[in-house]
């Protein structure tokens, strides 16, 4: 890429009169300039610079100096175009993942509040079911955002041991809910 340097006006004025060879380039591999003109014009720039400032690289013909520059950063891009996180396959949620497939849009259930809280109190009753009365009750406390501490104080009991009715609660939880 052309670096924070900018041109000089001899450059400015040499890249000027060569500016012939970017679209010669493009041409010449069959690219369109609307879309691969931003590619190869930085490229060509790094090569009017490193040209004007290095005696050695003028002991070959600018014109094979600039367009080594812009294959080399043509290639980059194609490689960069290849890559598979640009090449996914995009998925439409109005189709289905095959042929004769349900949409999956109709798979998915939608955000439904009201639905939402009836399957947590429909989760919190189950649970109920295979905890013990005072575990349930440090559950609800908890849901209500009440802190270890806090629930500790309520129950006359170490936040050890709230901590270990709560594990022991959760385990239970995740039990039912892989069933």
């Amino acid at each position: 890429m052309l670096s924070e340097v900018p041109l000089t006006k001899e450059q400015q004025e040499f890249a000027a009169e060569h500016h012939g060879l970017v679209y010669k380039f493009l041409n010449d591999n069959h690219l369109p300039e609307s879309e691969f003109y931003d590619v190869v014009i930085f490229p060509y720039l790094k090569a009017v610079q490193d040209y004007c400032n290095n005696l050695s690289a003028q002991k070959y013909s600018f014109s094979t100096i600039a367009i080594r520059q812009m294959k080399f950063r043509l290639y980059d891009y194609f490689r960069r175009q290849d890559c598979r996180k640009r090449n996914a396959e995009i998925i439409s949620i109005h189709l289905g993942l095959y042929p004769d497939g349900v949409p999956l849009e109709e798979l998915l259930s939608a955000q439904d509040r009201v639905m939402q809280e009836f399957e947590m109190q429909q989760m919190l009753h189950e649970l109920a079911a295979h905890i013990s009365e005072q575990q349930m009750k440090i559950v609800r406390m908890k849901g209500y955002g009440y802190g270890i501490r806090e629930i500790s104080r309520h129950e006359k009991l170490p936040m050890k041991r709230i901590q270990e009715l709560l594990e022991e609660a959760r385990t239970v939880f995740l039990r039912l809910c892989h069933e």
